[in-house]
This record gives structure tokens, sequence and C-alpha cells, in this order.
């Protein structure tokens, strides 16, 4: 018998496990369902009720009613675990394992398959381990040979027969090859030339060493990736997390995980890759949705995304509030303010001023003086607290409250005629009455206590703001003209409830240090994706509210906004107490050698760079405005199971493209972060495309609309877009930034 027939045996036999397992699975479930409602309805039921005719009974009938709860809660998690499993094995179906390693260990011999979880027949041998296992490692890392694995730090040493690599789709063996690689290159090319979905794919069988080396490093606290367009930096990023919560599975939970997506449509994109993997979702969220949370007063609005990534730099003064220089100002400026006190508010209610904004700044003043601010502010809530509560008092005496409550009786004894009406019921009724109906009217202002309203945070934030000096201006190159128009900006925002993105980190920072601040803080691991664009602020307020977190940062820094205060450089400024690693993949998985050459033609600093695939060379089509929907529509044949995207410069320039092919082709225009992706041919600007992939690229760009350095990168992220195939459409003569070297990359058709 030949080994694929072997193989294809095996495979029969693992799929009758997984089949076998499946039904187990759904019969305990549908079990667990029957007992889980009867319980539930048990705990209802006199038996379980708490008995109060003796203290005693009282007691053994509570603590009956908790195991009875503990019990439920037990079976619920249970029956979560079961179903968990129950869909990874749904995912193991069309593919139970990837490879193969053979290997002597002290002279006794072992075969094992490696594939996204687990596999045991019913003798409890292990019939496949999942990729996570120390033990996998042998098939990323090593060659034959003798070799070793680490388990729990100590090094177990081996001997390495035999690295086998395997593609099964559908259940069924397509192809088997034996190498001394991690990854034969004929198998890899194989996967890497299918065509791309909607959803990035788990590709655990193509993970290569420089990314291998990522996903298992469980020392870093601090994690800089930077690689190029399409070296699976994201694929790495998120192979990590599912290590991450497989390693540390006894104590971490998905929602001790936080992932940064830079818009909607890539969190939509990677939300299959984590269940795909046998793992339950994990929280995903942008930094506006980060910030809107952290304050919920505000609407948070990114005003300049698209100019930002056009201009290749952000305003002077959204620099400025993106630096770390900004940082010594602030600790000066509340060193200041601390003796006096912040800025208050009054306390009002139905506009009479009921507590002042001076007579609060005098509490203040009594408060311990050698506190730091937050902390004076905290016990100054509990003198107003107190104070409130003798105004309370004070309220309930007078004549308004007095006839509320008359009339309030009148209304319960018009209702229950046969209610006592002795003296000493009355008054119980009396003061009851009265304590609610001046509750209701302190409401507001007790709202305001405890949330720490009475300083005047907005207010604060434009102060200081104002007071920063001249000098930081101008090393920032910020006139006094624009600097002014900045802060009337904030000011209107304010008014209307929103926050910019560039304004928010420093606003919580601000916020923080004004008074108590407890968001809630679950996340223990922190995945940031596209670090290029995010600011230092935005990573120093992560690690502030964050302190035991541990972060992975990636991003391709060709993609790097021009002239922003760059969080690669300030990273060891930021987490000077946290051991920290930089990797670094060059090599581009996604796109073909002759695309990636092209685009990398386009740069100022261009790299050697390594493809793993060859195709087509991308086509350049030279166009008129009244021209270019003919050779559009003549080069976009309607193709099934591809992926295609038309990509512009700019919204307008997507717009405009739509209008002119809506009639002809069947296409999505997507022009917003909330988006989805509906159809297989879309439209978009180049800003909203950052991170993701597409089988085809149909570039369309005006020459006279890419002339400085920002435009060039605008153009590499347009171009590394595809993955097998480019065509750029140009309007005008000649390709922007046109060089002699590039002429044998392409071809003008």
């Amino acid at each position: 018998m030949t080994q694929k027939n072997l193989e294809i045996k095996h495979l029969e036999h693992t799929l009758s496990l997984i089949k076998a397992e499946e039904k187990h699975i759904q019969d305990v479930l549908k079990n667990n369902q029957q007992v889980f409602k009867e319980a539930s309805l048990a705990n209802g039921d006199k038996e379980n009720r708490v008995n109060a005719f003796s203290q005693e009974s009282l007691w053994e009938s509570y603590f009956a009613r908790r195991d009875h709860e503990q019990q439920l809660l037990i079976q619920y998690h249970s029956q979560e675990a079961l179903e968990k499993r129950a869909n990874t094995l749904k995912v193991m179906e069309k593919n139970p394992y990837f490879a193969r390693i053979d290997f002597t260990e002290e002279e006794e011999f072992t075969s094992l398959y490696i594939g996204i979880a687990s596999l045991r027949n019913e003798k409890e041998d292990t019939f496949v381990v999942d990729w996570r296992s120390p033990i996998a490692n042998l098939y990323y890392e090593s060659e034959l040979g003798p070799t070793f694995y680490e388990s729990q730090k100590e090094k177990l040493y081996v001997n390495l027969i035999l690295k086998r690599q395997f593609k099964i789709k559908d259940g069924k063996l397509l192809s088997l090859v034996d190498t001394s690689e991690t990854i034969h290159d004929d198998f890899l090319l194989e996967i890497l030339d299918e065509n791309s979905s909607n959803q990035m794919k788990n590709i655990v069988a193509t993970i290569q060493k420089a990314q291998n080396a990522i996903i298992r490093d469980t020392d870093s606290q601090v994690m800089m990736i930077e690689g190029i367009a399409g070296s699976g930096k994201t694929s790495a990023l998120m192979q990590r997390i599912a290590y991450l919560l497989y390693t540390h599975r006894e104590w971490l939970k998905p929602e001790q995980v936080l992932l940064f997506s830079p818009n909607h449509l890539f969190s939509e994109y990677i939300a299959e890759v984590l269940p795909s993997l046998g793992e339950s979702q994990i929280p995903t969220k942008t930094f506006s949705t980060y910030f809107h949370e952290l304050l919920p007063q505000f609407t948070i609005v990114k005003q300049v995304s698209q100019e930002e990534f056009l201009q290749g730099k952000k305003s002077a003064t959204t620099s400025l509030k993106a630096s770390l220089a900004i940082l010594p100002y602030l600790t000066n400026y509340l060193e200041k303010i601390t003796p006096v006190g912040p800025l208050f508010t009054n306390l009002k209610i139905k506009g009479e001023t009921i507590l002042a904004k001076e007579q609060i700044r005098r509490y203040y003043q009594e408060t311990n003086h050698l506190l730091p601010l937050y902390q004076r502010i905290a016990l100054l809530q509990t003198k107003l607290l107190k104070k409130i509560g003798g105004l309370k008092k004070d309220e309930q005496k007078k004549q308004w409250v007095k006839d509320a409550v008359e009339e309030k009786l009148q209304e319960i004894y018009s209702a229950n005629p046969n209610l006592s009406d002795d003296n000493q019921n009355l008054g119980k009724l009396n003061q009851k009455i009265a304590k609610q109906i001046v509750n209701r009217h302190f409401k507001k202002i007790m709202r305001q206590i405890e949330s720490y309203s009475y300083v005047a945070f907005n207010r604060q934030y434009l102060h200081f703001l104002s007071t920063l000096p001249t000098s930081l201006l101008e090393k920032f190159a910020i006139s006094p003209k624009d600097f002014q128009g900045d802060l009337k900006q904030i000011k209107e925002n304010f008014q209307q409830r929103q926050l910019s993105i560039a304004d928010a980190p420093l606003f919580v920072l601000l916020r923080k240090s004004l008074a108590p601040f407890y968001p809630e803080k679950k996340a223990r691991f922190i995945f940031i994706d596209e670090m290029q664009d995010v600011t230092p602020l935005e990573a120093l307020v992560l690690k502030e509210l964050h302190e035991n977190g541990n972060f992975t940062f990636c991003g391709d820094l060709n993609q790097q906004i021009f002239g922003n205060p760059t969080l690669v450089t300030e990273v060891k400024t930021i987490f000077p107490d946290k051991k920290l690693s930089h990797y670094q993949l060059t090599t581009s998985y996604r796109s073909t050698g002759e695309i990636m050459d092209f685009a990398e033609s386009f740069l100022l600093e261009k790299k050697s760079l390594a493809a793993p695939r060859n195709g087509q060379k991308p086509s350049v089509y030279f166009a008129t405005d009244a021209s270019l929907k003919e050779k559009l529509l003549k080069s976009l044949p309607e193709k099934k199971n591809i992926r295609r995207a038309i990509l512009t410069k700019t919204i307008q320039d997507a717009k405009d493209v739509y209008e002119l092919l809506k009639n002809d082709l069947d296409l999505q225009l997507i022009i917003e972060e909330d988006d989805y992706f509906k159809r297989s041919l879309v439209v978009m600007p180049a800003y909203l495309a950052k991170g993701l992939e597409f089988d085809e690229v149909i570039g369309v760009i005006d020459e006279k609309e890419f002339t400085t350095d920002a435009d060039r990168l605008v153009l590499y992220t347009i171009l590394t877009r595809g993955m097998h195939q480019l065509e750029l459409f140009v309007k005008g003569n000649k390709l922007p930034f046109a060089s002699k070297e590039q002429e044998n990359l392409y071809e003008v058709k």
C-alpha cells in the first residue's frame, strides 16, 4: 500500500472519530438542556425558597439555594465549553490536520498529526495534537535529525525522523509532501495561490519560522512587529492571540484580550479567524469606540482621517496633541492648580444654585493639602454628599414638600380606604413620602456629585491648552492664529457633546488626574494592528489604564504617515519598565513578486524584499476622462469566486468611478468605516483598504494628483492590496514618479 493510501485510510479513521465525538456532544448537550430547564424551574419551587420560620431553617434553606445556583452555574459553563468544542469539531470535519511528525524520544517511536485542536480516540490515545502545544513546535522550528522542544521551560531532546505536510479540503486528501523545511515551497505556493474571501483565512499550516517566533513568544511584555505589506503581520497577530488563549487557558478568558483594529471593515475581515481556530471571539474595538467607552458623554469624531492619510501628516496642532512633548506641560499645569483646585461648576436644581462654585472651592481647600489633586477631589465628594444630606433634611421642612406630601396621601387613602390612619402609621407614611419627594428633587445633583461633574472638565481642558507657551507652539510650527482656531473648534465640539479623536487621549490623561477615574480594565493582553497610525499619546493612555497589560503592536512602516510623532521611536519612553522585543517580517506572502517589485519602486526608501511566488506583470492603462469608462469595462469581465477592488485616492474619486460604472456592473461603493462587504466587486478609497487584501486590484488614479512624498505612500497602499493581479488606470500620459528602472516592471496596455 502506498504512503498516500495509508494516509487516506488514517484520514478516514480520524474523520470517524470526529463524527463520533460530535454525536456524543450533541447527545450530552440535548440532555443538559433538559436538565438545565428542569433545574431552573426547580429553583423557583417551594423546596428552594428561603425558609424564614427559624434562624436555623433560614440558613439551611439559604445555603441549599446557594448550592443549587452554584450547580446551575457549573452546568452552564460546561454547556458553554461543549458548544465551543462542537464548533471546533465542525471546522476539523473539513480539515482535521495539516501535518505529521515522526520522532524518537529515548528510543521510543512516536507519530503525531498536527491540527487546529487536539483529538483523542476511545482509548484516550492522542490522534491529533493542537498546533499550539509545545511538541508541535518541532514542525515549525526544527529540521530533521537530533533536536529538542521546550515544555514548561524544560528542554526535551528527540530525533526528528519525518515532517510531512498535507493539503486536505472538505475531508479529502488532495496532496502530501515530505520535507526537512518548515513549509515546502510548492505546498506554500499552492495555498497562497488560492482565491481570497471576505474573511481572513486561518492558515496555521503556512506559519513560517519568523512568524512562529512571534506567535510563541511568552516572555515579551511589549512586542513590536514591523513588516511589509502582505508579510503575515495580522495573521501572526491573530495566531498569537489564539496561542496565548491556549497557553494561559487556566486563567485567561477571551474578554481579557483586547484587539484594536483600524476600522469596522477590517474587524469584519478578521472576525472568523479565532472561531476557525477553535477559540471564542474577543473584544475588538477601534480607538474611537474605545475612547467613547471611556468618555460616554462624548461622541468621538474622526474629523480628518482621509485628509491626514492623503496629506501624509497630521495638522500641526494635532501633532502636538499626539506627542509626548506635551506631557511635562500637563504635569506642571496640574501642580500649579492643585493648591487652589480645578475649575468648579455651580450645582443647581431647576436653575437655582444650591452650592456655588466658590463654596465648593472653599471645601476643596479644606482637604489635606499633602494629597494629590484627584484624592482631594474624592474627599471633596464625601463632603459635598454630607452637605447635600443636610440640605435634604432642611428641604423636607419646606411648605412645598408638605403640600406635595398631603396631595400624595390623599391619593393613597382614596385608592386604599381600609388603610390604617392612626397617628403612628400616618407619621411613618408621611416621612417616607417626604423623603421620596426630596430625593427626586435632588436626584440630578446627586448624580453630578457621584460622577464628579462639579469639576468643569471641559473648561479645564481648554484652559490647559491656553496656557501652553509660545515656545512649544513654535517648536511644532503652530501659528497663534491656527492655535486659537483649534481652541475655538474644541469649544464648538464641546457644545455639541463631541470630542475629536485627536483630543481624546490628552483629555483622558487630564480627566484621570483631576478626579478618580476607574474605567473597566479587564484586558490583560492588548493587540494593536496598523500601529503606524497609533500616536504615542494613545499608546500611553493604554499603558496608564492597563498597567499590568501585555502589549503587541504591529504595522507596516512603509505606510507610515510622514511628519507624525511615531510610536516606534517613543516605545521605550512609554514602557520603560517592560521587556521589549522587536520583530521584522520582510517577505510578502500576499502579493506576487511582480506586484511587490512594482509597488516598491514608488517608495523613496527601497528595501530588498522577497516574495515566494511569481505571476504576471502589473498592467498599466493610460486614459482620458472620455476613454476611462470604456477601458475599465473592457478589463472588468464578470468573474465568479474572485474578490476585486477598484481603489482610488479619495472618497470623491471613488464616488465618481462608481457613478461611471454602476449601470454596467454589479458593484458596491464603500466610503464609510461602518460599511459591510456585500459584493465581490467593490469601489473604495485607499485609506479604507489598509490591512485588507483582494484577488485583483484595479487602481484608478489621476497623474496630476500624485505629486508629494505622501502621495507615494497612498499609491503604495493601493498597489499592495492585490494578491494575484494588479491593473493601474492612469488619467494622463505617464506614471506618477516615473523612473527608468520601472520600465521593465509593468506592461502598458
